[in-house]
């Protein structure tokens, strides 16, 4: 049974052009406490993906109380994740709208996840992806349903026994040129590289998410003294980093140890976590995940 509109319903029709199209927005949000993690932040991307796809969002109350309906029926576990699912609804053949489209919006809660406390104390290994982005200006910053990249780059993890991948943008040679190897984000996370003290963050203009926990650190970086500039940058960029670490919003923050690259033949290892452990300490306990990063 999942909630569809507000109703526990046990099926989703065939014709739902979220299944035939990926036509919609989905939003993965972190519950603590029986509390809307930077709610905020989740409703305004969910906004900026209704804006951008064309797409009618239910009202923001509406939705919060499907959401609590949805939670009640799970025992208003204290920690959970909910995940929320919005589609044009259902259509016939083509991939033209209907004329008068009724938006479906779907709410499932999932277990907490567990993370190994290990892995923020000391980092996680990453892997260079071969699947790329390609980039659409249209699409870049939301989290609409048409994630086949990021299939195909979690079936190299999987393949490859990764934890998280650094996923590229495609961009063609120039005039015989080597192509550049524009870093975007991971599969499903936000990268951020730290080079003499300086934070940097890829932008996301022409593909990527716009994480809320990336946001909430363009703020919080500021907050805290910590200069910050988003911009274009290529993988050598992160390789020559002294640190690195990605965000969603489930683990927070959570530092890298090394970068595996150039098809698994070399990688480099990260040693200090200087800002990351200044960030995790105002972002994580938040999250309830651990906050103490050891420098190696």
């Amino acid at each position: 049974m999942t909630w569809i509109n507000g109703q526990l319903k046990a099926s989703l029709p065939v014709s739902d052009r979220g299944l035939a199209y990926g036509d919609g927005i989905f939003e993965t949000i972190a519950c603590i406490n029986q509390k809307l993690h930077l709610w905020s932040r989740h409703w305004q991307r969910l906004q900026q993906g209704a804006k951008q796809l064309d797409l009618e969002l239910p009202e923001q109350q509406t939705l919060l109380n499907w959401i609590e309906r949805a939670l009640t029926e799970k025992n208003n576990l204290p920690e959970a994740v909910v995940k929320i699912i919005i589609t044009r609804g259902s259509g016939g053949r083509g991939y033209k709208s209907p004329e008068q489209p009724q938006p479906r919006t779907i709410i499932t809660v999932h277990p907490w996840p567990e993370h190994n406390d290990n892995d923020y104390q000391q980092g996680i290994s990453a892997m260079v992806c071969q699947t790329c982005l390609a980039p659409q200006p249209s699409l870049a910053g939301i989290k609409h349903l048409n994630r086949l990249e990021q299939v195909l780059a979690a079936q190299e993890l999987s393949a490859r026994n990764g934890r998280e991948g650094l996923m590229l943008e495609c961009a063609p040679a120039d005039n015989d040129k080597p192509a550049k190897k524009i870093v975007i984000e991971g599969v499903s996370s936000n990268l951020f590289f730290v080079s003499r003290g300086q934070l940097f963050t890829p932008e996301i203009t022409y593909s990527g998410v716009n994480g809320t926990i990336r946001s909430e650190l363009l703020e919080r970086a500021q907050a805290l003294g910590i200069p910050l500039t988003p911009g274009r940058y290529e993988l050598q960029d992160v390789l020559n980093a002294d640190e690195v670490f990605f965000t969603n919003s489930i683990f927070g923050i959570l530092p890298v140890s090394r970068i595996i690259y150039q098809q698994g033949q070399k990688s480099r290892h990260y040693q200090q976590r200087d800002v990351s452990m200044q960030l995790a300490k105002s972002l994580n306990p938040e999250l309830q995940r651990p906050c103490q990063f050891n420098n190696l």
